[in-house]
């Protein structure tokens, strides 16, 4: 009953709470409480465990580190094992199958396995014996595999985890439930019978052991304290449990009581002893099996100990023979890719090295694209191969202030390089001479796009210019011996100048201007070269194409202002004299037309470095223009009236130079060319040749011939005021028209002159000077017609009007002289009377009155319009002499009076042939045709 006691003990110690296991709770895990070990692997396995590949690595310890599993891992099945063995244990640190240092009985095993078959499949069937590494060496370990795995640890077996055949079915736990059903019957029966077994082998087994004392070798007589792990006498409290006697009396009763101690002492190591001895005859089958084992194991451990040494030979061999040459080979190739790599890379230190001295010698060279892409370039080294180079650690900032330094030696040397173009003297013939250093200047900025060079180099220009305006006129006003207030204006001390000097200044001005704009200009082009350059570019765009439209209208907006800024410094000067119409003052019209063609010459200078029209200059001249048009035109009109009032309509002599102008005029595209034509030698004569036509005109009108041609100068000379010259122009012509008619038809000339009358030669004269003046008006329409602006040509109209008003008065004139003959021939033949002698007194006088108008009008008009005359006066007469005729009641029926009206009309035809001024078809029979038929 005894041995009873003990078993059923040794399995209440299995179950009882007393030593809690450690699978009950998470040692790293806040509240987690199992109420199996089932549980609890489960968890380590889900929290606590990590598969890498194939192999699972247990992290169930400090910081995720498992120190009992190896950290390449373990196969599925080993990493179950290894839970069991190292993290499912009781509090005191024991296996749970092991209890307080005793092998548990296969009851307690058998139980203890049941119990987890419960919980999970975590169980197997190897997991249900020992081997013998495990009873030999170290209980404490479990289970090992074989020798190899418990001398040299679990790593060094290969782990491979078999799959699942694909050709196996799949077998779940419903198809084991019959079978556990049946054979639970049975296995409750079975262990009932094993039960009563063991106890009575128990019994047995003890009975035939000594007795000591009276106790049969019953372990229980044993203290506990000697059977605890943690047993250790030099611990006070162990020591004074085996020794109680000393607390109690001392040392004095030492030697009585410890013998009898000591006997106790014997006594408990004879029943371990024969405990042991019973243990080792029970287990001596598996004793001499486990030696047995030993020796086989010995034996193939001696045989792979050979194999393995003649595998090392011939490894051994391999390598010296094949591997090492190859391996050295190999060796030494990436070696020498890696001296390759070093090489290169202290290559490219020592080209970085170099990078600030080449900067310094592109620089000194003016190569600012050069140093900016060194840099770049440089730049783009450091950050990409160089970025670990501990030396090169500062030279990324300082490339960038070096680039921020080129930024400001770039802005610097352009703003020098300008300044030096646009101030050193004019006189010399080069445009720009230091034109590859400013073009690499303007790359540069380009290239860091600095697009403000436009504005600088356009506020130097204006700077300039200024400049030069006030160098320029500090020298005239130094040269002028006229005392001046030096406290005045420098624009006010101009007014003292007189006009010549004036002038020369105004000249010097512009012509300095112009030789400043040529400069700015041939900046400009090289500008625009260096940015048609880099757009054009097809490896790198350092210019877009919206930027480069931007800079292109920048540039051309540039020039124009920098002329406009030159037309406002010269309308300045101009104002200065102009103020309050000083300009006009005793002054010329040759002088101010020079003025204008120095101003117009000017514009358009300025229009062809430009392209663009300035108006500064010219509105600033406008006005003066139009006041000198003004005093231009008073003048000519005064002088012209003055001479045809004077006039006495008397032919006047033509001088060479006045028919070699009109020659010049007629000859040339341009009528205002005619005055500087060269003449050529003419005699002094009567009439004047135009176009192969003579005219006899008055002195008046060879008077007015030279004013049309001063129109046409002026108006080539001062464009601007080409309408206002128009107006004046057209205003003259008719001035000339009309006062021409008033003193000749409206008898005007008779008290201005002291003439007695207006003769018929005064007509003629008249009708052929308002004829060659009427000559000359399509020339002036064209010459203005050129010069006008497309808006104002609509003004041309006016020429028309003009040369209209001449022909009706050249009619009216005509139409005067006929009158007269026509009234003077009605008056004697309103005394005619049909009786001999045959001519009457009325045909003589009528012809001699024909014959004293043709000796009259024939030295003047050309024969055609002599001839046109007479026709008409022809055509007058007959319808006289048809009433008259029928008056007198005369027949043409070969009577005596119509034979002395036949003799009288071959008087008056006779008469008329003798004049010339008949057409030879012209015979009394038809002009005396239609006389007759006049009804009564």
């Amino acid at each position: 009953m005894a041995v009873s006691k003990t078993n059923t003990d040794s399995i209440s110690l299995l179950s009882s709470g007393s030593n809690s296991p450690t699978w009950r709770s998470c040692s790293y895990c806040l509240n987690k409480i199992f109420k199996t070990s089932a549980e609890f692997t489960r968890h380590l396995r889900d929290d606590h465990c990590s598969q890498e590949g194939g192999s699972f690595v247990c992290r169930y310890g400090y910081n995720g580190v498992c120190t009992s599993l190896p950290v390449e891992g373990v196969s599925d099945r080993d990493y179950e094992d290894h839970v069991m063995k190292h993290h499912a244990k009781t509090q005191d640190g024991k296996d749970a199958g092991i209890l307080c240092g005793m092998t548990p009985s296969p009851l307690q095993g058998h139980l203890y396995r049941l119990s987890l078959l419960s919980d999970g499949p975590a169980w197997n069937v190897n997991a249900a014996c020992q081997n013998m590494a495990a009873i030999l060496n170290d209980p404490k370990k479990g289970k090992q595999k074989d020798f190899f795995t418990r001398t040299w640890g679990d790593g060094f077996v290969e782990n491979t985890t078999i799959p699942e055949s694909l050709l196996l079915p799949i077998v779940d736990e419903a198809y084991f439930t019959p079978y556990l059903k049946k054979i639970s019957k049975r296995y409750k029966k079975s262990s009932k019978k094993s039960s009563v077994t063991l106890a009575t082998e128990q019994i047995t087994t003890r009975s035939t052991l000594k007795p000591i004392d009276g106790n049969e070798g019953d372990l229980s007589v044993i203290p506990q304290t000697f059977l605890q792990p943690t047993f250790n006498l030099s611990q006070p409290d162990t020591f004074h449990k085996v020794f109680p006697f000393i607390k109690e009396s001392g040392l004095s009763h030492v030697l009585g009581t410890g013998k009898t101690l000591q006997e106790k002492l014997s006594y408990y190591l004879d029943l371990i002893e024969m405990q042991i001895a019973h243990q080792i005859s029970h287990k001596s089958e598996d004793f001499f099996q486990a030696v047995a084992s030993h020796d086989a194991v010995r034996e193939e451990l001696g045989k792979a100990l050979t194999a393995v040494k003649a595998l090392r030979l011939k490894v051994n061999h391999v390598d010296a023979t094949h591997v090492q040459g190859s391996l050295k080979v190999l060796q030494r190739q990436v070696a020498r890719q890696n001296y390759a790599i070093v090489y290169r890379k202290l290559k490219l230190m020592a080209t970085v090295h170099q990078t600030q001295p080449t900067i310094q010698l592109l620089l000194s060279t003016s190569d600012f694209v050069g140093a900016l892409d060194l840099i770049g370039t440089t730049q783009e080294v450091v950050q990409q191969e160089l970025m670990s180079i501990h030396c090169f650690r500062y030279l990324s900032s300082q490339l960038k202030e070096m680039e921020n330094l080129i930024e400001n030696l770039l802005s610097n040397e352009f703003e020098r390089l300008t300044t030096a173009e646009l101030n050193r003297p004019l006189k010399e013939d080069v445009l720009v001479t230091e034109e590859d250093r400013l073009t690499a200047v303007l790359y540069g900025m380009l290239r860091q796009r600095r697009y403000n060079f436009i504005e600088l180099f356009k506020d130097e220009g204006l700077t300039a210019m200024k400049a030069l305006m006030k160098q320029t006129i500090v020298e005239a006003l130094a040269a002028n011996d006229t005392d001046v207030e030096r406290g005045s204006m420098l624009y006010e001390q101009l007014k003292h100048l007189n006009f010549v000097s004036w002038t020369n200044l105004m000249q010097r001005c512009m012509t300095s201007l112009k030789a400043l704009l040529n400069r700015i200009r041939a900046i400009h082009d090289i500008m625009a070269l260096v940015l048609a350059t880099e757009t054009s570019r097809q490896e790198e765009v350092v210019v877009t194409e919206d930027d480069r439209q931007r800079l292109q209208q920048s540039l051309k907006e540039m020039i124009q202002s920098l002329c406009d800024s030159a037309h406002d410094q010269c309308g300045r000067l101009l104002s200065s004299r102009t103020k309050d119409g000083a300009l006009l003052e005793r002054v010329s019209s040759q002088e101010f037309v020079a003025l204008a063609k120095l101003i117009e010459t000017f514009v358009l200078d300025c229009h062809n470095i430009s392209g663009h029209k300035s108006m500064g200059l010219r509105l600033a001249f406008q006005g003066q223009a139009t006041r000198f048009v003004q005093k231009f035109h008073e003048e000519r009109r005064s002088k012209l009236g003055a001479v045809l009032d004077s006039e006495r309509w008397r032919q006047a002599e033509i001088t060479p130079d006045i028919q070699a102008n009109v020659d010049t005029f007629f000859r040339s595209p341009r009528p205002s060319d005619a005055t500087a034509a060269p003449f050529k030698s003419h005699p002094v004569s009567e009439t004047i040749i135009v176009r192969g036509e003579s005219y006899v005109v008055v002195g008046a009108a060879l008077f007015f011939l030279p004013q049309l041609l001063e129109y046409c100068n002026c108006v080539d000379n001062l464009p601007t005021a080409a309408p206002d010259l128009l107006t004046r122009l057209v205003e003259l012509l008719k001035t000339f028209n009309s006062r021409t008619c008033q003193l000749v038809l409206g008898a005007g000339a008779l008290p201005l002159v002291g003439l007695k009358t207006i003769s018929s030669r005064n007509l003629a004269l008249a009708s052929r000077s308002l004829q060659l003046i009427a000559l000359f008006i399509p020339l002036l329409k064209a010459h203005f017609e050129e010069r006008l602006a497309p808006k104002q040509k609509t003004m041309i109209k006016h020429f028309d009007q003009a040369l209209k008003d001449f022909t009706d008065h050249i009619a009216e004139i005509e139409n005067k002289l006929l009158t007269l003959l026509s009234e003077m021939a009605e008056s004697y033949l309103s005394s005619w009377e049909i009786k001999p002698p045959v001519p009457s007194v009325a045909f003589r006088a009528i012809s001699k009155q024909m014959a004293k108008l043709h000796e009259a009008i024939n030295p003047i008009w050309p024969s055609n319009d002599v001839q046109n005359f007479y026709s008409k006066f022809n055509a007058s007469l007959k319808k006289s002499l048809q009433h008259h005729i029928s008056k007198h009641g005369v027949q043409n029926n070969g009577g005596p009076q119509h034979g002395l009206v036949t003799s009288e009309l071959i008087f008056y035809v006779s008469s008329l042939k003798s004049l010339n001024v008949l057409r030879d078809d012209e015979t009394v029979e038809v002009f005396s045709k239609d006389l007759w038929n006049v009804p009564r």
